[in-house]
């Protein structure tokens, strides 16, 4: 089980997660500096920049093209908050894209 995580990242600290989704489901600004800029919008939460690099790696699960609306994460917020505190893979790559958030959490 020690690789795990080779792929995604590790687990965030439960702070930095709804620091995360409090800012990705209610500030403009952060999200759209999370699509333009996702390792400035992470390491202004606080993630340490190994975790930044290993959270933004090509199968991680924070990286997003077209942004969920802000009513999309809120509407999932425990389910997020509990898949990226979770000791699993953070691979969903559509964790955070519009109209497949749940929809990829669930299927996971």
């Amino acid at each position: 089980m020690g690789n795990d995580n080779a792929k995604g990242h590790p687990p965030l600290d439960p702070k930095v997660a709804d620091k995360l989704l409090h800012k990705l489901g209610n500030d403009d600004h952060f999200r759209d500096l999370f699509v333009q800029d996702p390792a400035a919008a992470l390491g202004g939460l606080g993630l340490a920049p190994a975790q930044t690099k290993a959270a933004l790696s090509d199968t991680s699960c924070m990286m997003v093209t077209n942004i969920a609306p802000k009513e999309e994460i809120q509407a999932s917020l425990s389910e997020l908050r509990t898949y990226l505190t979770s000791t699993d893979t953070h691979t969903v790559v559509h964790c955070f894209e519009a109209g497949s958030v749940a929809s990829s959490l669930r299927s996971k």
